[in-house]
């Protein structure tokens, strides 16, 4: 269990510098465009806007083969970067998202480990083709296989949320809104996330195909802030429950959450899952179904502080966001004990 940690903590520290640059210049892009904010150009109507967004989209697309190499690399080496690579992007355009791109990462790292053991006895005069030829080749091959079966299993599920999402939407908003904040929290960006996520930005455009305010938008800009600031605020609040690396990684937390990426999460939920990801899937939900609840509407694709000119009732947005951030800290604070190491 502490090599697969270590491992994925590998990948995440090299993609969460992607996730914030990428997702704050984003944020910028459709606040510094407010001004169209009804208009299809929305994000980049002025030249400003649009290289932010461009600029931004990019850093963002890069992030799942970031995490997918170097999960890999930390497992095999300099050999298992390329197969990370490829197969972390088959999980980028399959959807499968952070889920995806680490099952990809730990499926090219233990491959080229398979392959190194198999030619361990190759003349080291044959060195150089083991590493330009036979790792590259092979380890890509059966990676690659393995990783779009794991995609294949994992879009149905996609589908079948996106089904389920639709057959409540017209039941209660307020239901509505507090599944979609627990779908967010709930596999921290994956595909679950995702199918959240985007079925929100799809209420962005009505019937006839014209720009409009969502209130499950807001529901998800408002709710996926609380994700990581629960865990940073938990960090400052009860620093001794948190090991030393924990506390340290809520500046990032911070600036993520509040920036609508529930990533910064990640680390905190790697090491206490049973107790961090109940906490955020209720305090996200609370958040949801308050926001929806109050009819609170949100005209821009991504939620943040960045975006707040664009939220209909800015005060009693913060307040859904307060309330379910307490909510979320208060349940970390029970379940969580104190670090036996931390003074």
């Amino acid at each position: 269990m502490k090599k697969f940690y270590k491992h994925l903590m590998s990948g995440v520290s090299y993609f969460l510098p992607f996730v914030i640059a990428g997702g704050i210049m984003t944020a910028f892009a459709f606040l510094l465009d407010v001004g169209n904010s009804a208009a299809d150009t929305f994000g980049s109507s002025t030249v400003v806007s649009a290289w932010l967004l461009k600029i931004g989209g990019i850093g963002m697309n890069y992030m799942f083969p970031i995490m997918a190499a170097y999960i890999a690399y930390s497992i095999a080496d300099r050999p298992a970067i390329l197969i990370g690579m490829v197969t972390g992007t088959l999980a980028r355009d399959s959807g499968t998202g952070f889920l995806g791109a680490i099952a990809a990462g730990f499926i090219s790292g233990y491959v080229i480990l398979l392959l190194k053991k198999c030619f361990v006895k190759l003349p080291r005069s044959l060195e150089g083709i083991k590493t330009l030829l036979i790792y590259p080749l092979a380890g890509l091959a059966i990676a690659a296989l393995a990783a779009t079966g794991v995609n294949l299993i994992v879009a149905p599920i996609n589908t079948g949320l996106t089904n389920f999402l639709n057959s409540i939407s017209g039941v209660n908003v307020a239901i509505l809104g507090a599944v979609i904040g627990v779908m967010l929290a709930l596999d921290l960006g994956g595909p679950i996330n995702k199918t959240a996520y985007f079925f929100s930005v799809a209420t962005l455009t009505a019937a006839d195909g014209s720009a409009v305010p969502s209130v499950i938008m807001a529901a998800c800009g408002c709710s996926a802030m609380v994700v990581s600031t629960s865990c940073a605020v938990a960090a400052t609040l009860f620093p001794k429950k948190f090991e030393p690396h924990l506390r340290d990684a809520k500046i990032s937390a911070y600036i993520m959450g509040l920036s609508f990426f529930v990533e910064g999460a990640i680390p905190y939920v790697m090491d206490k899952p049973k107790q961090i990801l109940p906490a955020l899937c209720i305090g996200a939900g609370v958040t949801g179904a308050l926001t929806a609840a109050l009819g609170i509407t949100l005209a821009a694709p991504i939620g943040g502080l960045e975006t707040l000119p664009l939220v209909s009732n800015i005060p009693l947005y913060l307040l859904s966001f307060f309330i379910g951030t307490a909510v979320a800290v208060g349940i970390i604070y029970v379940l969580t004990r104190k670090n036996p190491d931390v003074e």
